[in-house]
C-alpha cells in the first residue's frame, strides 16, 4: 500500500491550481437574484461572477443566464392590450431597487429604473434615486442600448434617453458630498399598488458634520404619466444642530446617451443657450431640450425631445442653473455658451441650511418628460399638481 504521503504530493498540484483558480474569481452578491452573469475580473482577477447586471459593466459581460426563479421583489406581471395605459413594476424592498415601466396603448413605453447602477464611487446606491437598467430578466432589456437607461421614453421605434444616473446627494458645511451610496440604507417598501398608483418608500441614515440625520423618500407614480414626482425629508436626529447642503441635478445626456451636443436649457417663456443662474422664485420649473445651441457650433439635427423638473413655488430650492459641469455656477460677468459636449448640467441645490436637533429639510420634486408644442415644437410641462 502506497504511503499516504504520495497521494497528498499527488493532489498537490491540483490543490494548488483550485486554490490559484478561486483566487482569481470574484464573486459579486447583489441579493437581485437576477440570473447568473459572467464578466472579466478587474483588479487582477480573471473572472467576476455575479446575480445582476448593470450598465456600467455590459463592457466586461461574457456571458449571462437570466431568471426570475429565486428573485426577492414585489412586482406586477406585464400588461394587457386594455386601450389605456398600463404599468409592470419591480420593486426589491430589501436591496431597494427596481423599475416602472408604462405601456401606452399605441405601443409607446416610459422606462424609469431606480437604482439599478454604479456610481462615480464605483458604489451601488439602495433606495429611490433615478438611474441605471432594467434588470436582465425583463423582456424588453436590451443589454447594450444605453438610451434605455435612467429615464427613457420608447416611440415605437427607439429608445430617447431623457434622464441619466442623476447626481444627488448632501454636502456638509466644508462642502464634502456625502453620496447617497455612503448612506445606511434603512429598508424600502411598497406603500401602495393598485391600478393605477404606486408609493414607494426608502428610508436612509448618515453622519452630517458628525451629527446624524435620517433620509426619507417618498416616490409617486400615477399609470400614464411621463413624471415621478419625490418628496424627500432630511431629519436631524442628533443633539446638536449641523449645516448641510442638498443637491439635485444631472448631465442628462439628452435624446441620445453619452452626448450632450444638442442640449440647451428651457424655461417657461425662452430657451437658455448659455450658462445661467435661474430666479427660483420667479420660475417654478426648468428642463433641458435636445434642440441644439448655435453658440456651440456644429449641425442643428437633434431628437427634439425634452425633459424638467418641477419644484414647490413656495418651497424653492437656493439655487437652480445650467452649466458646463456640476459647481460651476454661472458668472454673471462671463456669459458661456452651454457648449461641453458630454457635461451640460441641470442642477438645483437646497442650503447651505442650517438645521437643529428635530428638525427637517424637506422638499418634493417632480422629474419627468415634457411633451412639444404642436405648433411650435417647444417643449411643454404637463400637469404635475405640484404648483
Amino acid at each position: 500500500m502506497r504511503n499516504k504521503w504520495f497521494y497528498i504530493c499527488a493532489a498537490a498540484p491540483v490543490l494548488a491550481l483550485i486554490v490559484c483558480i478561486v483566487s482569481k474569481v470574484d464573486v459579486d452578491y447583489y441579493g437581485s437574484l437576477e440570473g447568473l452573469f459572467l464578466l472579466k475580473g478587474e483588479n487582477g482577477a480573471w473572472l467576476e461572477v455575479s446575480d445582476d447586471l448593470f450598465p456600467e459593466d455590459t463592457d466586461r459581460f461574457i456571458y449571462g443566464h437570466p431568471s426570475t426563479l429565486f428573485k426577492h421583489a414585489v412586482s406586477v406581471g406585464s400588461c394587457t392590450a386594455s386601450g389605456r395605459p398600463c404599468m409592470n413594476f419591480e420593486w426589491n424592498e430589501r436591496e431597494g431597487r427596481g423599475f416602472i415601466k408604462t405601456t401606452y396603448a399605441d405601443g409607446r413605453k416610459l422606462l424609469v429604473c431606480l437604482s439599478r447602477f454604479k456610481d462615480s464611487l464605483g458604489l451601488h446606491p439602495s433606495g429611490l434615486f433615478l438611474g441605471g437598467d432594467l434588470p436582465p430578466s425583463d423582456p424588453d432589456f436590451q443589454i447594450f442600448n444605453k438610451n434605455e437607461t435612467g429615464m427613457a421614453y420608447f416611440d415605437g421605434k427607439r429608445y430617447y434617453h431623457i434622464w441619466c444616473n442623476v447626481n444627488e446627494g448632501i454636502s456638509d458645511a466644508a462642502n464634502n458630498p456625502i453620496s447617497p451610496s455612503q448612506w445606511q440604507f434603512l429598508g424600502s417598501k411598497v406603500l401602495e399598488n393598485s391600478q393605477t398608483d404606486l408609493t414607494l418608500v426608502s428610508r436612509h441614515r448618515t453622519l452630517v458634520n458628525g451629527v446624524p440625520v435620517t433620509i426619507e423618500r417618498f416616490l409617486f407614480y400615477t399609470v400614464g404619466d411621463t413624471f415621478v414626482t419625490i418628496v424627500t425629508n432630511i431629519t436631524n436626529v442628533g443633539n446638536t444642530g449641523t449645516t448641510l447642503s442638498y443637491v439635485y441635478g444631472d448631465e442628462p445626456w439628452l435624446g441620445n446617451f453619452g452626448t450632450s451636443a444638442g442640449n440647451v436649457g428651457w424655461l417657461k417663456d425662452r430657451l437658455v443657450t448659455t450658462e445661467m443662474l435661474v430666479d427660483t422664485k420667479k420660475y417654478d420649473y426648468f428642463g433641458m431640450f435636445d434642440h441644439g445651441n448655435t453658440l456651440a457650433g456644429g449641425p442643428q439635427t437633434y431628437t427634439n425631445k425634452a425633459n424638467f423638473i418641477e419644484w414647490q413655488h413656495a418651497n424653492p430650492p437656493t439655487y437652480a442653473y445650467f452649466a458646463n459641469g456640476f459647481g460651476n455656477f454661472p458668472n454673471t460677468g462671463k456669459v458661456a455658451p452651454l457648449s461641453s459636449p458630454d457635461n451640460r448640467v441641470i442642477a438645483l441645490q437646497w442650503g447651505k441650511l442650517r438645521i437643529e436637533p428635530g428638525g427637517i429639510l424637506s422638499f418634493k420634486l417632480a422629474v419627468g418628460m415634457a411633451e412639444n408644442n404642436p405648433q411650435t415644437g417647444l417643449p411643454v410641462k404637463p400637469d404635475t399638481g405640484l404648483n
